[in-house]
């Protein structure tokens, strides 16, 4: 497909990335040159150096052939004019970046007179993934798929148990749980199991199952259920904002630390039970001070990722029971792959996979349709979401027995009429069915390309 990114800071500079690395061909506008001089040199891309709101360099990037246009410049405003100008002047599907929370509250409203097919907020995005992992404390990362039906979830296996004495093919029978394992994380390689493969004290393990199944998963794997009370959060930038919004409803109670007076007295006034403390999050004084020995769960997520990494592995020297850590940059995410910060939450890697997930599903052929994808296992596997919209060759009504699978590659849910099915070597898949993959293999797009 041919895709146009207007903006190349951090957000879209992930973006065009994943783009190159998918095969599109991408196209990135920006008004700083020495930023698409960077992009070029590293990827195969072409680049205009314009104002993406006028039409005359949207018409030199190619707008009015493009299948799709990407505004993730700072500015939400300037991303939706340059999205509905793209649509006026022919782009097929666009998408912006809508970060302010008055504005994107207002975006269910405006989208049809925009135009614009999907909009992107990376604050909004992380501060889901952070409330859901807190309403979960004993996961690293969880996904619902299927509109709730069906989650998939990372634990760490810190303790020999239940799950480490038998073969995964023998672990339904013996413990009566209804979960898959679908992917491990071990010395540094993830790897699909078969049933033979046995579990290890150690490993990072994302596991599928329904959300009662789930919750007694966790409690064969020895992780505490209970949600935290008491959350120390450093930082208050729109991540924190969303997230208190999120929080204020569940009983939960937030210490927030930041050092920008202005951005605590706007919290204040908009959370008055939640205690906002100006000072500097950074400071050892102040975090005992205000109970970081007694909190429940701590999230850092200051602007710098370095600074969140090490308040995060402090508040681990500390044995808090829940942690988060918000980290941006791919090259900090690789350096503190084996660190023990607790959740790693990525805003640009969240958007990442919404604009992969909605480009590849633009790309498919009628017969499935993929609607959601999902980085697991420390972004070293997928989890992808097909509907079998009609027959598809040589995949349904055939037992996945009989199907000639790829390697590195997992059936891990048959959405069947409601019901989820975690299958078996004689489950088969049908016409209307919603079936969920996991696998090492990069770049799918339809559900055919399971098949050798």
């Amino acid at each position: 497909m041919k895709v146009i990114v207007v903006g190349s800071g951090k957000v879209g500079s992930q973006i065009i990335e994943k783009l190159v690395q998918e095969g599109h061909e991408v196209t990135a506008v920006d008004i700083k040159e020495k930023r698409l001089a960077e992009q070029e040199v590293r990827l195969d891309i072409l680049s205009v150096h314009g104002n993406g709101v006028r039409e005359e360099v949207l018409r030199e990037a190619g707008a009015q052939n493009a299948d799709l246009l990407i505004a993730v410049t700072a500015g939400d405003e300037i991303n939706l004019l340059c999205a509905i100008i793209a649509k006026k002047i022919g782009t097929t599907h666009t998408i912006a970046r809508v970060r302010d929370p008055e504005i994107a509250d207002q975006m269910q409203l405006l989208r049809e007179e925009t135009g614009l097919t999907v909009t992107l907020n990376p604050e909004l995005m992380a501060a889901q993934e952070i409330f859901s992992v807190l309403r979960f404390p004993g996961v690293l990362s969880v996904e619902h798929f299927s509109h709730g039906r069906f989650t998939m979830a990372d634990i760490n296996l810190s303790k020999e148990g239940p799950l480490t004495q038998v073969p995964l093919k023998d672990l339904s029978g013996a413990h009566n749980v209804r979960a898959l394992i679908c992917a491990v994380q071990r010395n540094g390689e993830t790897i699909i199991p078969d049933g033979e493969f046995r579990l290890e004290m150690g490993d990072v393990v994302s596991f599928a199952a329904e959300p009662m199944e789930a919750e007694r998963f966790l409690k064969l794997a020895g992780i505490p259920e209970r949600m935290p009370r008491d959350v120390m959060i450093i930082g208050a930038g729109k991540v924190t904002f969303y997230l208190l919004r999120m929080m204020e409803k569940t009983g939960m109670r937030a210490v927030v630390i930041e050092s920008s007076e202005s951005n605590c007295s706007r919290l204040s006034y908009r959370f008055p039970n939640a205690l906002i403390i100006c000072a500097d999050g950074t400071d050892r004084d102040v975090l005992f001070e205000e109970g970081i020995a007694q909190a429940d769960a701590f999230v850092s997520m200051t602007g710098t990722d370095e600074v969140n990494v090490l308040l995060s592995m402090y508040a681990e020297s500390l044995k808090v029971p829940k942690i988060v850590t918000k980290v941006s940059r791919e090259a900090v995410l690789d350096l503190v792959r084996d660190k023990e910060i607790g959740s790693v939450v990525s805003p640009l890697g969240i958007t990442a996979s919404r604009v992969i997930r909605y480009a590849r599903a633009m790309e498919n052929a009628a017969g499935s349709s993929m609607e959601e994808l999902y980085w697991i296992a420390g972004n070293t596997a997928e989890a992808l979401e097909f509907v079998i919209n009609n027959e598809e060759d040589g995949l349904t009504d055939v037992a996945l027995m009989d199907l000639p699978l790829k390697d590195n590659l997992l059936v891990c849910a048959i959405i069947h009429e409601g019901q989820v099915i975690i299958p078996s070597g004689k489950d088969r898949m049908q016409v209307g069915d919603r079936v969920v993959i996991v696998t090492t293999i990069r770049g799918m797009r339809q559900l055919k390309d399971i098949l050798k």
